[in-house]
């Protein structure tokens, strides 16, 4: 009998080195590759940006779901095999490890809370604890146990964040139809900004970077209209962190 299990990974980096986003996708693929479940894509969730908070670029932490017919128990070991075989000195990373049944409203809403609140590594051992959830440092001073738990709250509740890795969504580039983006990726809808389908036979602009968002637990696009080169046409509403901030585009 298949089931979810939820990862959620943070503070694996510092500047210079690959981000976090690398790494969670890196873990995914190699969770994947080892047998143990089908990866459901990796999610980037944005955590609150604040002085009194810690953190190495833009304070995002990654969230992977997989399908799996193996218990929680056996993603623990090999999580944390390969995240110490990419630690880098200087970081702080946290890891968490859940399955589905394990997900509670308080942890979805600590979640939400690490978007607009400063919290503390205490508080977030103690609700991993409370609800019997995998949560453990991994070098440096473990701060990332915070964003590593917000990230499968974030991830589980279904509504926030975008999909940095999904499959075929690296692969499309230049000019497609909707129907060509469903057929090649696990996209599942096409829509613009107020939540409308985008019919099948719209052309979009890809920009050679498409990151569907997670909406209602599935992989959704959203796009807006524009005019170029004398016509309507689709461009996707997420834009390249890098491209206004110098992100390294590795995270994203």
């Amino acid at each position: 009998m298949s089931g979810i299990i939820y990862i959620g990974v943070d503070d694996t980096d510092v500047m210079g080195s690959p981000g976090t986003g690398k790494v969670a996708r890196g873990l995914a693929q190699h969770l994947a590759d080892s047998g143990l479940a089908v990866s459901l894509g990796v999610s980037r969730h944005q955590l609150l940006i604040d002085p009194l908070v810690k953190y190495t670029s833009h304070n995002s932490s990654k969230g992977i779901a997989l399908r799996t017919d193996k218990s929680v128990l056996a993603f623990y070991q090999p999580c944390i095999s390969y995240l110490e075989s990419c630690f880098q000195p200087g970081a702080d990373p946290g890891l968490c490890v859940c399955g589905e049944e394990q997900v509670t409203e308080d942890i979805i809403i600590f979640g939400q809370r690490a978007e607009t609140t400063v919290l503390s590594k205490k508080e977030a051992l103690e609700m991993a604890a409370k609800n019997n959830i995998f949560l453990r440092e991994l070098g440096g001073d473990g701060g990332g146990v915070i964003g590593a738990l917000a990230a499968v709250g974030l991830r589980a509740g279904g509504n926030d964040g975008r999909l940095v890795d999904v499959r075929g969504v690296r692969d499309i580039k230049g000019l497609v139809s909707v129907a060509e983006i469903k057929q090649r990726t696990d996209i599942q809808s096409v829509q613009d900004t107020q939540g409308r389908v985008v019919g099948d036979n719209e052309l979009i602009d890809s920009l050679g970077w498409i990151r569907p968002s997670l909406v209602g637990g599935s992989a959704v696009l959203r796009v807006k209209l524009t005019q170029k080169a004398g016509r309507q046409i689709w461009l996707p509403a997420e834009k390249r962190l890098n491209q206004e901030h110098k992100e390294d585009k590795q995270d994203e």
